[in-house]
């Protein structure tokens, strides 16, 4: 008998992830990657010596990713190291380490607030780790789904009063209802995205106290491991090839488009590229019911970053400015209000610079719409970027003096540069909005009904980001087949 034929639009996470799963099954699998490397968001790129990320700085597994690397064979040919956040302001500095330290920490600080802050970190202390335990069930893939509710009652029996009140809140309403003082509030708002239903807030302790982590030699590590597995039983990925259209013919996809008009026939299609360019784009609005156009039209997409990346030599002064990383993932609360994020990638790994540098990065929330005007105008754009790029390390260097007497190699990313090269629809860092007023539900049965088609990846459930992105990818995968058997 025939293999059945799979083609897999995206080499990203989702993408990779799929077609490890079905390669696995005996399907004859073909990845279209439009990068000259895979792994999309989680990928990196080399200067001098210096690896940095084109996307996440860590990652948590959420009872998804490593479950999956075992499940596949791969738990022993990667590693991973595992990381821990901090949050600064003028002189002080909080490590993020559990949640009785953080509270102790803060009442120092804010002695005003101690009976909220013994409230509020009650909370996600009995949340966080019920979250996180609820992850290591098995529950994201369904497995004995009732089983681990009942356990999850017992060992955390104050868990549901922690998920009901996580589920009427926001991260914001929560800080608002709790305290009073403004700068705490803040400093616990910049915490995650902007604004995040309580469940993500819950979720974002968790993988702060108990569950972040980077792969060992770089993001594109665990990119190039999934390659390596999908090629070593006979898939293929292909890279630099951008696809043009996803053809449609009675309902139903039957193959791929290529930019030269080459047509490449499939028993399925799955795009693991974002969920507008998929819908807009590859399948076409012809193709589309009104309903997910409607959805699509009104979504927002999560917030863009401005990025610097920086290679740093070494020096007796800068080793003990680096002191101030406690923690190699820092927020870091500015003069004027401000909030940076850094992070010193080398303290966690030091592979990924050379023997005696060091690399950071450093990026802030810097809305897609402010650098949307600057396309087709590449001096201005230039412009704005070295200016941004400037003002991010002045920023950085309230943290850190004397930083740029020190930078080797200096990349910079706008929201326009993580679009083009990630393809993420408006530099979207994390898949949709979390912001729950603003995230986008979709019935895929009822709003794509296209027959042997299927998305994957964090656009199609939500909250995004790459446990997200895999766990899309288990069940579309298992959805498959189950079809042929």
């Amino acid at each position: 008998m025939n293999k059945k034929n799979i083609l897999i639009i995206g080499g990203g996470m989702a993408g990779l992830t799929t077609a490890a799963y079905l390669i696995r099954a005996g399907f004859a699998v073909q990845v279209f990657e439009q990068s000259s490397l895979p792994g999309g968001y989680v990928s990196s790129f080399v200067r001098k010596g210096f690896t940095f990320p084109c996307g996440p700085t860590s990652f948590g597994s959420n009872g998804i990713i490593f479950p999956i690397l075992k499940e596949l064979g791969l738990e022993e040919k990667q590693q991973f190291v595992r990381i821990r956040h901090q949050i600064s302001w003028d002189k002080n500095d909080i490590s993020l380490m559990n949640p009785a330290q953080t509270c102790h920490d803060l009442k120092k600080y804010f002695p005003g607030e101690s009976r909220a802050l013994k409230r509020y970190f009650r909370w996600i202390k009995i949340g966080g780790a019920a979250f996180y335990d609820s992850l290591k069930s098995g529950m994201m893939f369904g497995k004995d789904v009732f089983k681990a509710i009942l356990q999850l009652s017992f060992r955390h029996p104050l868990s549901f009063w922690a998920f009901y009140v996580a589920n009427k809140n926001t991260n914001r309403s929560l800080h608002e209802h709790y305290f009073k003082d403004v700068f705490l509030k803040q400093l616990l708002n910049q915490l995650g995205y902007p604004v995040m239903a309580g469940k993500n807030t819950l979720g974002m302790w968790a993988s702060y106290y108990y569950d972040s982590w980077v792969p060992l030699g770089g993001m594109q590590s665990l990119a190039d491991l999934f390659v390596h597995f999908i090629q070593e039983n006979g898939g293929v990925v292909h890279l630099e090839k951008r696809i043009h259209r996803i053809r449609i013919e009675n309902g139903q996809a039957t193959g791929l488009e290529l930019l030269n008009e080459e047509f490449i026939p499939a028993d399925w299609v799955v795009s693991a590229v974002d969920l507008t360019q998929t819908c807009f784009e590859l399948i076409g609005r012809d193709h589309l019911l009104q309903t997910m156009v409607k959805k699509l039209e009104k979504a927002q997409p999560s917030e863009s970053l401005f990025s610097v990346f920086l290679g740093l030599r070494d020096s007796i002064e800068l080793s003990s400015t680096l002191n101030r990383f406690h923690e190699s993932h820092v927020v870091f609360t500015c003069a004027d209000g401000k909030y940076i994020k850094l992070v010193l990638l080398s303290k966690d790994d030091p592979s990924v610079a050379p023997t005696g540098k060091h690399c950071l990065v450093i990026s802030f929330l810097s809305p897609f719409e402010e650098w949307e005007m600057f396309k087709g105008n590449l001096q201005a754009y230039r412009t704005k970027k070295a200016a941004f790029a400037i003002e991010l390390i002045s920023r950085a260097e309230e943290l850190l003096p004397g930083l740029r007497s020190h930078i080797e190699v200096q990349e910079v990313a706008s929201p326009l540069t993580y679009e083009r090269y990630t393809s993420n629809w408006r530099g979207s860092t994390s898949g949709w909005n979390w912001n729950p007023t603003n995230t986008p539900h979709f019935d895929f049965a009822k709003d794509l009904p296209i027959k042997h088609f299927y998305p994957v990846g964090h656009y199609v459930s939500n909250p995004g980001g790459v446990p997200t992105a895999m766990i899309t990818a288990w069940y579309i995968s298992k959805a498959i087949m189950d079809q042929v058997e």
